[in-house]
């Protein structure tokens, strides 16, 4: 469905720290025949690296800017600027209208006033007109997160139901399940994972709601965990019930459902070799010897020395003829205390300076190929 921006920078407000910036946009959409405000924020490196793409957060309530603004405010301390994301809040002017489906019961009705039952145009706005008016004016990359607190969670969770393709990964901060008697809680227990076509992330948390909210989540979790969805959902859940009320919940379950995100997406190698090796194959993403360095280095930091090794060996895949790759790799199995592997890398390395002697003068060859002899005798004497 076609786009037309009514009002591109009503307001375009610079951050004090690292360049970043948000624009305040007014939209006209078809769906509810008027214009809807978003907000979306792009990190640092949007400008500093002009041919990079970013995966996009969408968060909901952007209504109250503090919610949008702990997003990406919390993003930027997580991971350290090493994987920077595009940040889109979106406004809700009747928030339960937008968030919640049509009522089952008529006491639901008489509880919200009649103040509901919108959700599948706001379903329909964001796959036919929003998203792709991002993806079409921002660089931007496939991979798409969604958080919701309240009836905003129980919204994207609507989504995830109704439209799965809309998003990829969900944080669902103290949903509220209860509504209309358990209507998500139902539709979840019927239904068919199938509609799934690739593995989808939730993190869902709850606070100090009472029993009947507690309840309801418990039952989500439970149907998401059954072996019905294996491999189909990776669910993360967590309980701040003893520390956190309804409203104080937000700003912890932003910075846990997006740690846990990051640790499943960015920080698990297997995941984020798969992730990236698909759009560096797609073209969608461009990858170096120095990128890949930094980002065996992250794992390095974290202690997590194999991990770290791994992304090194999956880098000389793709940059066979970066010869220091295996010096560093040597160094890596070194550290473990696998010389036979060491030995083995340190072997290549000096190979590869053979090969590319072009690069060195006599001397520094010279001078190169005997530190890796002695690296090699030293372990073969162990």
């Amino acid at each position: 469905m076609k786009m037309t921006l009514i009002f591109l920078y009503v307001s375009i407000f610079p951050s004090l720290v690292y360049s970043q910036q948000i624009d305040s946009l007014k939209i006209y959409s078809k769906t509810f025949d008027k214009e809807r405000k978003i907000l979306i924020y792009t990190p640092r490196e949007y400008d500093i690296k002009p041919d990079s793409k970013y995966e996009v957060i969408y968060v909901f309530d952007a209504q109250a800017r503090e919610f949008f603004d702990n997003v990406h405010s919390s993003l930027s301390f997580l991971n350290n600027s090493q994987f920077p994301m595009i940040v889109v809040g979106i406004v809700s002017e009747k928030r339960n209208r937008d968030f919640l489906p049509k009522n089952e019961y008529l006491e639901t009705f008489k509880d919200y006033n009649g103040n509901l039952g919108d959700v599948d145009k706001f379903v329909s706005f964001l796959s036919n007109e929003l998203i792709p008016y991002i993806d079409k004016h921002y660089r931007t990359l496939p991979k798409r997160i969604s958080i919701g607190h309240s009836n905003g969670a129980t919204f994207i969770t609507y989504c995830l139901l109704k439209n799965p393709g809309i998003f990829d990964a969900y944080i669902a901060i103290s949903p509220n399940y209860v509504y209309d008697k358990e209507q998500l809680v139902k539709m979840i227990e019927k239904f068919d994972p199938n509609q799934l076509k690739s593995t989808k992330f939730i993190y869902l948390c709850n606070a100090n709601e009472g029993d009947k909210w507690i309840s309801a989540s418990k039952k989500v979790i439970s149907s998401l965990k059954s072996r019905l969805f294996k491999d189909k959902i990776i669910i993360v859940s967590q309980d701040f019930s003893k520390t956190c009320n309804h409203t104080t919940v937000y700003p912890t379950g932003v910075i846990n459902g997006l740690e846990n995100y990051l640790d499943y997406q960015f920080f698990n190698v297997n995941n984020l070799i798969a992730y990236y090796s698909e759009l560096y194959n797609k073209k969608l993403i461009n990858l170096s010897p120095e990128i890949l360095k930094n980002i065996s280095h992250s794992f390095l930091i974290k202690g997590r020395i194999e991990d770290a090794t791994k992304i090194l060996l999956w880098a000389v895949q793709l940059f066979p003829d970066e010869l220091y790759l295996y010096n560093k790799i040597g160094e890596m199995y070194q550290n473990q205390n696998n010389n036979s592997e060491a030995i083995k890398y340190y072997k290549l390395f000096k190979e590869k300076a053979e090969q590319h002697k072009d690069l060195f003068s006599q001397e520094q060859l010279e001078n190169l190929k005997k530190i890796v002899d002695t690296q090699i005798k030293n372990l073969e004497n162990k």
